[in-house]
């Protein structure tokens, strides 16, 4: 009787037990559907949006750190930490470093209709993560939507280092150790019929954190985190009642054939999304030497035209009829050498002329490297091709001042990049990318004057290009859009697929600066020629012209010198609206407020 007694006494103990248990596992399988369901951060990560313009890296500052500048104050009374107060009279510049900074994981943007519009920023880890992963979801506004796949993460992989590091796809997650530092780029593609408002979403960061690896799809057993939310960038996007038009230059890259429609399409595509209006096709396109045949240049005319490149096509391949593809003709100067010559060339004409787009074909390239030797061939070439083809618009890429001055005279185009002594010095140290120089080609030769290799990315493209228009430029061709994915590619390709850099991104937002101000003028011009006036149209002309006096008038200066733009002098945007942008974005806001101001007169 006892036994039995002690027996069911144990089985009650064991029960309760068992239901002790269960009721502690319940508990934490429930706790964690309510970390889930909640959201709550199951790990501690930084999340930092960053100022895109500057290359990523592990100890880069969140946008929202950068210091307020306040330039020609009247006058600043600062209290020391001992109490005391000191006062300065109209000092150059104050800066403000907040101790309470803004929201890190708040990024703010604005974009006209239509425009793609980035931000950056980075993830830190604090404890390790497992099945790491990036979603963006719809932003929505006073219109509905822009619609989640308008949101593109990518992540910065290496390629060839700095401002050459690519944007890839997320693809599948992946693992991040404690402490290690990863770097994103997010795009909005603004529909062009979206309606002019604010509109909010979110970028979410999700892990797993703790528990033994396990697939993902495998139902997660109990102690063991699923995915779950561990952050998010807040995005504030202000779409604007602003429609861009391609600005009236050529801009593009030079481009290698790929021998394939698909791929050319993609890469055509892709180049007009990033704001390309021309191409300069150089390597890989068949020149009929040994032949009559042209129906590569034909077939590349019309898919140019198909993509809606706007622009004059910058057809540098013949230039390689200087440099080899005439090899055993003889020299420039020879009769045999120049009869082959006049007949490709004409072979090329005569295709062009079949499809109604502005070519201008490229006959050399910087025979400044040749030394003086080459500044006779430049001119022998140039005076040939003026005398016996003069159906053709012709250019050459050009790197010296005297080769310049040499060709220029017989050419449509003279194309250059900011050139060298050459090495028997014969140029006297000339730099040609300045307002000088421009001015003396346009005037002295009567040729247009191109940047062939002065340089990519934001300002190049943007606001220096702009203000050296001013004198005469009228198109830009730059190295190069992927050579075999090789240094000096913008983007790496594979098939149709393109990753673009960090570079090449950045050379889209300065086209659409480039936009901006041309958008910009185009309205001045209107309210001038209406009549009427006013203080809109007052203030718009100021800042045109401060943003113009604040360029340098020569590349030298940003390359060589200590220049930077937006200079640390430049005032025309409030410093409060400043805060929290990137310089050139700032300047850029300040543009499209009195785009706005006229629009509305």
């Amino acid at each position: 009787m006892r036994t039995q007694v002690k027996r069911q006494k144990e089985k009650g103990k064991s029960n309760s037990i068992v239901r002790g248990n269960f009721c502690l596992l319940t508990f934490y399988f429930c706790l964690g559907l309510l970390f889930m369901v909640a959201g709550v951060p199951a790990a501690e990560v930084d999340l930092l949006v960053t100022d895109y313009n500057e290359n990523p890296s592990a100890d880069q500052q969140p946008l929202a750190a950068a210091p307020i500048r306040y330039l020609r104050p009247r006058e600043v009374t600062v209290k020391t930490a001992d109490g005391k107060e000191v006062s300065y009279k109209t000092p150059a510049k104050l800066t403000v470093q907040e101790e309470r900074r803004g929201d890190v994981r708040l990024a703010k943007l604005f974009a006209s209709l239509g425009e793609y519009e980035p931000f950056s920023f980075t993830l830190r880890a604090k404890e390790n993560l497992e099945e790491v992963f990036i979603t963006a979801g719809e932003l929505r506004g006073p219109g509905g939507a822009i619609p989640a796949a308008n949101v593109a993460v990518t992540s910065v992989e290496g390629f060839h280092g700095g401002n050459h590091e690519i944007l890839m796809p997320l693809g599948h997650p992946w693992n991040m150790a404690a402490h290690s530092a990863e770097f994103f780029w997010c795009t909005v593609h603004v529909p062009s019929d979206a309606k002019p408002g604010m509109y909010r979403g979110e970028v979410t960061v999700t892990a797993r954190v703790g528990g033994d690896r396990q697939p993902i799809s495998k139902q997660p057993e109990i102690g063991v985190s699923p995915r779950q939310p561990v952050g998010a960038i807040q995005v504030e996007l202000e779409v604007l009642p602003i429609v861009l038009q391609d600005p009236p230059f050529s801009l593009g890259l030079n481009y290698s054939s790929p021998k394939n429609d698909k791929e050319l399409a993609a890469h055509l595509a892709d180049m007009r999304a990033h704001g390309m209006t021309c191409v300069g096709p150089l390597y890989e396109f068949h020149l009929p030497v040994h032949d009559a045949d042209t129906s590569e240049l034909g077939q590349f005319i019309e898919a140019y035209k198909k993509a809606g490149f706007p622009g004059t096509l910058y057809f540098a391949a013949p230039m390689d009829l200087q440099l080899s593809a005439l090899a055993g003709y003889g020299s420039e100067t020879t009769k045999r050498w120049q009869q082959k010559f006049v007949q490709v060339m004409k072979r090329l004409q005569a295709e062009i002329q079949k499809h109604r787009v502005p070519v201008v074909m490229s006959i050399g390239d910087e025979l400044t490297n040749k030394g003086l030797e080459g500044i006779k061939v430049a001119g022998n070439v140039a005076r040939f091709v003026w005398e016996e083809l003069p159906e053709a618009a012709v250019a050459s890429d050009m790197n010296g001042y005297r080769e310049v001055m040499a060709m220029a005279p017989y050419l449509n185009v003279a194309a250059f990049n900011n050139g060298w002594d050459g090495i028997d010095r014969h140029n006297g140290g000339r730099q040609l990318i300045n307002r000088e120089f421009i001015t003396e080609v346009r005037d002295k030769t009567g040729a247009i004057p191109w940047f062939v290799n002065g340089g990519s990315g934001r300002f190049p493209y943007g606001f220096f290009f702009w203000k050296m228009a001013k004198y005469g430029v009228r198109g830009k061709v730059e190295w190069y859009y992927n050579l075999r994915n090789e240094k000096g590619s913008l983007v790496r390709t594979q098939g149709e697929a393109v990753c673009p850099t960090l570079e090449y991104e950045r050379s889209r937002e300065g086209i659409d600066d480039l936009k901006y101000v041309c958008r910009l003028e185009q309205l001045i011009a209107e309210s001038k020629k209406q009549g009427r006036g006013g203080a809109a149209q007052q203030e718009a002309e100021e800042l045109l012209k401060k943003i113009g006096d604040s360029i340098v008038d020569n590349w030298t200066a940003y390359t060589s010198g200590a220049e930077r733009f937006p200079s640390d002098g430049f005032d025309a945007v409030d410093p409060e609206k400043a805060a929290g942008m990137a310089r050139c974005d700032a300047l850029r806001r300040a543009v499209a407020e009195r785009i706005l101001a006229l629009q509305a007169k």
